[in-house]
């Protein structure tokens, strides 16, 4: 069994977490594949050797719908890839939260962990929102056993649209840490993100996130 333990390695990583990132000025976006109604990027980074990724969609619901399952924290195990645990840090804003999350990864290798804060604004003219997710490891201690992710950037923009669309431009860079090589996590960077923003469009058409009205939110 320990003869496998490189090749399981391989392949718990390529179907496992995907780094992301947000750098500002990186390579040129390539397109990498367009199905089930995603458009996946990648592109080089300039602070990383782990490559960013870039999904473009678009949901059948309103503004207020998207930032509902957004602000359910506790709920992220149940469209977050691999999130086994999150919780709330501190109390939440409407246009701001801190959290932590816990991630899934097979044996042998090591869970991740991360805590994050997210700041979200609106334009008052276009009404599109955004948001801002940035890795805070300083907001609690590393737990034993679990590798705490430092390198973590998301940044999403929800551009509503006729018929209560709305079009979600996202875009991640991340690192899981540990001893994983950069080229190894590469192989399936995307993975994590497409099936995480797949798990959000199912939960969008649950009624408690279908109906929801946020009165700080211009639909």
């Amino acid at each position: 069994m320990k003869a496998k333990t490189g090749f399981n390695i391989l392949i718990i990583t390529i179907l496992l977490f995907p780094s992301v990132s947000l750098s500002a000025q990186g390579g040129q976006w390539k397109l990498k594949k367009e199905a089930d109604g995603l458009k996946v990027y990648l592109r080089n980074s300039e602070n990383s050797d782990i490559k960013e990724v870039r999904i473009e969609t678009i949901f059948d619901a309103s503004l207020s719908a998207i930032i509902t399952v957004l602000k359910d924290i506790p709920a992220y195990p149940e469209w977050i890839y691999k999130c086994s645990r999150a919780e709330r840090l501190e109390p939440g804003t409407n246009t701001s939260s801190v959290y932590y999350c816990e991630i899934d990864f097979p044996w042998p290798l090591s869970d991740r962990d991360f805590i994050a804060k997210s700041s979200l604004r609106q334009d008052p003219g276009n009404k599109h929102v955004y948001i801002d997710v940035k890795a805070a490891p300083e907001h609690l201690p590393e737990k034993d056993g679990i590798v705490r992710i430092e390198l973590l950037n998301i940044y999403y923009e929800f551009i509503p649209l006729p018929d209560n669309r709305v079009q979600m431009n996202y875009r991640l860079h991340s690192d899981p840490g540990g001893a994983l090589p950069a080229w190894l996590v590469n192989l399936a960077v995307d993975n994590g993100p497409v099936n995480t923003i797949k798990g959000m469009r199912e939960m969008l058409n649950q009624d408690k996130y279908k109906n929801a009205q946020l009165a700080f939110l211009k639909e």
